[in-house]
């Protein structure tokens, strides 16, 4: 009988940057849930996302997807693997998403995936804005 835990989600954030830091701590720069554009397609030139897994136990395959509104489009796709010894071990898994294109206005999902099986959604709104003048 085999002792794996599948772990759980405990928080994602995204944001425009992250850092590790000497001594290991995490800085996390200018957190976000919504992206504004003026124009389509619009471009964002940087996004970065943190996702953190706790209360498992085992070794298990972890895929972060982004995708269109529609949920067909996969836009970004990161796969990584999760080693976690005891549940109260976190994993905190990082990927960064460089000149990211949105072609249209609406909620784009970031999508979790554990050994293949989605256990996390959220949106991410890309708002239509209009151009605003300046005095």
């Amino acid at each position: 009988m085999s002792d794996k835990m599948k772990p759980s989600v405990h928080f994602t954030i995204v944001c425009d940057d992250i850092r590790q830091e000497l001594g290991g701590k995490i800085s996390v720069m200018g957190i976000f849930e919504n992206i504004y554009a003026t124009n389509f397609p619009a471009f964002h030139p940087r996004m970065a996302v943190m996702t953190e897994w706790t209360e498992g136990k085992g070794e298990f395959e972890v895929m972060m997807r982004l995708s269109s509104p529609d949920k067909k489009t996969v836009l970004r796709e990161t796969v990584s693997r999760l080693s976690l010894n005891n549940p109260s071990l976190r994993h905190r898994d990082i990927s960064v998403h460089l000149n990211l294109e949105f072609k249209t206005p609406g909620a784009y999902w970031i999508e979790h995936y554990l050994d293949g099986e989605m256990v996390h959604s959220m949106p991410l709104s890309i708002v239509h804005v209009k151009e605003q003048n300046l005095h």
